[in-house]
C-alpha cells in the first residue's frame, strides 16, 4: 500500500519565496541545460557526486527547475500515491464538498480503503490538467472552424 507521505507539495510561500536573483539563476541554469538536449542519457554532478540519468529524468528535473524559476509551486510524488479527500481538494484548489460531488458522480475516480475515500495523485492531477486554461483553449481549437 502506498503511503500518503510519498508525496511532497512544495509551495514557494511555504519554503520561502523564490527571490528575483534565484529566479534568474534558475532560468539561466534551465537555458544551459536545454542547450544539451538530444542525448539518451545525461551525466549530472551535484554536491561532488556524479550520476548518469535517463533523458526522462533529465526532462523532469528541467521542468521542476523551470517551475521554481518562475516561482510556481511543485508537487513531487509517485503516480500511485493515494491522497485523502482533504489533500486532493487542496491540490486541485476546490472545496472538499465539491470534490465529494465529483467523486460521487464519477468525474474523478476514487478508491476505498475501508470506509475512507482515497484519490490517486495521477487522477487528481489529470482532473486539474483538464481544467487548466491551456487545456480548455486546446479543446476549443479542436474541430473544423465554422467561420470562413
Amino acid at each position: 500500500m502506498t503511503s500518503v507521505n510519498a508525496m511532497s507539495m512544495l509551495e514557494p510561500s511555504s519554503h520561502g519565496a523564490v527571490d528575483a536573483a534565484t529566479a534568474v539563476r534558475l532560468s539561466e541554469l534551465v537555458r544551459g541545460l536545454e542547450a544539451c538536449e538530444g542525448a539518451e542519457t545525461y551525466s549530472v554532478v551535484f554536491a561532488g557526486e556524479s550520476a548518469t540519468i535517463p533523458a526522462s529524468v533529465y526532462h523532469a528535473i528541467l521542468d521542476v527547475l523551470g517551475r521554481f524559476g518562475r516561482g510556481d509551486g511543485v508537487v513531487i510524488g509517485t503516480t500511485d500515491a493515494l491522497l485523502t479527500t482533504s489533500q486532493a481538494a487542496t491540490l486541485i484548489g476546490i472545496s472538499a464538498t465539491y470534490l465529494l460531488r465529483l467523486l460521487d458522480n464519477g468525474t474523478i475516480p476514487v478508491q476505498y480503503r475501508g470506509t475512507h475515500r482515497r484519490i490517486r495523485l495521477v487522477d487528481a492531477t489529470a482532473y486539474l490538467d483538464s481544467r487548466s486554461p491551456r487545456s480548455s483553449a486546446a479543446q476549443s481549437n479542436v474541430g473544423p472552424s465554422s467561420a470562413e
